[in-house]
Order: C-alpha cells, then sequence, then structure tokens
C-alpha cells in the first residue's frame, strides 16, 4: 500500500457511537439490515441510503470487529418514548446492546472509559462550546451523547439526525468530534470491505 492508502486506512473510525436514532433504525429495520430480509412488497431500492449502508457496514463487521458504543444515556432518550409498547421494546433493545459494550469494555480492561465519572477540565470547554450552538443548547441528550463520544473514546459518532447535529459536522469536527452518516462511513470503508468479505 502506498503511504496515501495506509492513511486512508488508519484514519477508519474503529469505535463508533450511536446515536439513539440509529439504534432505532437497526431495531427497526434489523430483518433487513442483518439478515437481508425485505419487508413485503418492498425492493432494495425503496429503502433509504442510510439502511442500506447499515446493511453494508454490517456485513464487513461480522469479520472486521468494529465496535459500536451505546451509551447509558441512550437509555434516558428511550425511557421518554410516549407509548408504552415501543417504550419497552426499545429500551430493552438499548439495554441488550449497552451490557454487550459494557462486557466488552470490562474485557478490554479499558479504564480510559471505565474510570470516569465527570468531565475532564477539557471536555468542560467543549461542553461551553457545544452550549453556543442553539440546537444543542436546546437538546441536552444530544449535547451529551456528543460528549460522550469522547468520554468513550470513540473515533466518530454515527447518526442520521440532520436537524440536530449533522447540520453542524463542521464545527463538532472543529471540537474534535467527528459526526458522520452510515451513508458517510460506508463510504470510507467500502474500498477496504474486500478485506473482510
Amino acid at each position: 500500500m502506498t503511504g496515501d492508502a495506509v492513511r486512508r486506512f488508519e484514519s477508519l473510525p474503529g469505535r463508533l457511537l450511536l446515536d439513539t436514532c440509529v439504534l432505532n433504525l437497526l431495531q427497526d429495520e434489523g430483518g433487513y439490515i442483518f439478515e437481508g430480509e425485505l419487508p413485503d412488497d418492498a425492493n432494495e431500492d425503496q429503502l433509504s441510503r442510510e439502511v442500506r449502508a447499515l446493511r453494508l457496514i454490517f456485513q464487513v463487521n461480522q469479520r472486521a470487529a468494529f465496535q459500536f458504543v451505546v451509551s447509558p444515556l441512550t437509555v434516558g432518550e428511550l425511557a421518554a418514548v410516549p407509548r408504552f409498547a415501543e417504550r419497552e421494546a426499545r429500551v430493552r433493545w438499548a439495554l441488550d446492546i449497552l451490557d454487550t459494550w459494557q462486557i466488552a469494555v470490562w474485557e478490554a480492561e479499558d479504564n480510559s472509559v471505565r474510570q470516569r465519572r465527570s468531565l475532564p477540565p477539557e471536555l468542560l470547554q467543549v461542553e461551553q462550546h457545544l452550549m453556543e450552538i442553539p440546537d444543542l443548547r436546546r437538546n441536552p441528550y444530544d449535547r451529551l451523547l456528543l460528549l460522550e463520544t469522547l468520554l468513550a473514546n470513540c473515533d466518530a459518532f454515527l447518526t442520521t439526525d440532520e436537524r440536530t447535529i449533522l447540520r453542524h459536522q463542521s464545527k463538532l469536527l472543529d471540537l474534535g468530534i467527528r459526526v458522520m452518516r452510515p451513508s458517510e462511513f460506508w463510504r470510507l470503508l467500502e474500498p477496504w470491505a474486500p478485506l473482510w468479505l
């Protein structure tokens, strides 16, 4: 590989925090994403670009072992879903994934994630900058999830939230938070996918 190719490969995010909206997509479209099952009377072209990208990402991840992180904050956000049956299913799903993530942290003895209980001074500064973005000042869950990306030593935050987060991608990158859609992650991953397929 050339030096440029090595740099692109090394820039692939290895640990990504999943936004609540992505976690919901994984649950709602899991039959397709994980098993390739299409809904009745549907074809792949009718599915969103992000759902199709998630399918490709998780196909590669069967062997690539990227770490997909779920924050405890997501459980709190899902607990606010108004309909009981939907809330129960989503919270149970999030707790299962969170449990898997926490086991991986303990097995890896990743103290950088485990031992943090409060924001260090450098992250307090990041939070102050996040508060300057009106969308994030109004939405504490999104703001805290973005901080969790740094706390959990994630390389990127995976989201489909156009309204609150993706519209501020460049500002967030300036703060050290790499935000991307599943389709953007797939675009980076696609040239390397044959290594794992």
